[in-house]
């Protein structure tokens, strides 16, 4: 990996790496803090009302950014810049995107069988399924839940990738590692779990009351502003405005997330239990 490949993945880091993205499914009002609220709500309105039409390729972009930006992750992840890039790299990383998208087709046909479940009950049995409940609920506890998964992978297998060994041979010694000590394992996603719920907590508190106030007291706004979407041009704009947003709030996250990630990375259970063995060994030897 020459000197520009690893400064991409070191600034893919920053936007992409480990958890980061998880805060705006936990706090989605988060994600406002960079774009005009009035000219989202005028821009939604007309998807729904007057634009409908526009409504279900708005839904396929943004599943595609969605699906870009997981990627994106892995790329991060999987190409460290501190690991020389090999063969096993580039296979787990495609390995991954197939998984990714299988996945995603899952959803998408359990999400249409849902639709297709609730007409047959209204239709037939005047049951009405509350679709827009269910919908927006699923669709944050799914992302919270790929991005966390994602986070404890390169957490659990950075360790593993030493004497310069593959991503794919380390998801080998993983799942050997994790088969012989599963309760360690547990713990560690239980607290690594919480102190992502505890950094984006933090984070909410830090854009909503903090920031808020200094871009008052400064007298400026950062607010990206949406158009009504009255061609595919300006639906398009109102996608890329997101992804703005997004980068955003990842980039100012960032900071958090990497001070986590450090705490989880020196918590590792086989970091704990190779520690643990070099101290049984000395007692041996000292007795």
């Amino acid at each position: 990996m020459n000197k520009l490949q690893k400064f991409l993945v070191q600034i893919f880091s920053l936007f992409f790496g480990d958890f980061n993205g998880v805060q705006v499914f936990l706090y989605p009002m988060t994600l406002f803090c960079w774009v005009d609220t009035n000219s989202f709500l005028y821009a939604a309105t007309g998807l729904l009302t007057t634009q409908k039409h526009f409504f279900p390729l708005a839904v396929f972009l943004l599943i595609f950014v969605f699906v870009i930006f997981l990627i994106l992750k892995n790329v991060s992840g999987i190409f460290d810049a501190i690991y020389p890039l090999q063969e096993g790299d580039k296979s787990i990383f495609w390995q991954t995107v197939i998984n990714l998208h299988k996945f995603l087709l899952i959803i998408i046909i359990a999400a249409a069988l849902l639709y297709v479940v609730s007409v047959f009950l209204k239709y037939y049995y005047d049951i009405r399924v509350p679709l827009k409940s269910i919908y927006p609920i699923a669709i944050r506890f799914l992302g919270i839940l790929l991005l966390l998964l994602y986070g404890l992978r390169f957490i659990w297998t950075k360790p593993f990738r030493e004497n310069e060994s593959d991503m794919q041979e380390a998801c080998g010694k993983l799942r050997n590692d994790y088969k012989a000590h599963r309760n360690l394992y547990a713990v560690h996603a239980l607290f690594y779990i919480l102190m992502v719920l505890v950094g984006a907590f933090i984070y909410n508190i830090l854009v909503l009351d903090v920031l808020y106030r200094i871009f008052a007291w400064l007298n400026c706004s950062p607010n990206l502003y949406f158009t009504p979407p009255a061609n595919i041009l300006a639906l398009l704009y109102n996608i890329f405005i997101i992804v703005i947003a997004l980068l955003l709030s990842n980039l100012l996250f960032s900071p958090l997330v990497k001070a986590i990630t450090h705490i989880a990375e020196k918590l590792h259970p086989h970091l704990y239990l190779a520690k643990t063995a070099v101290k049984n060994d000395e007692t041996n030897q000292i007795s």
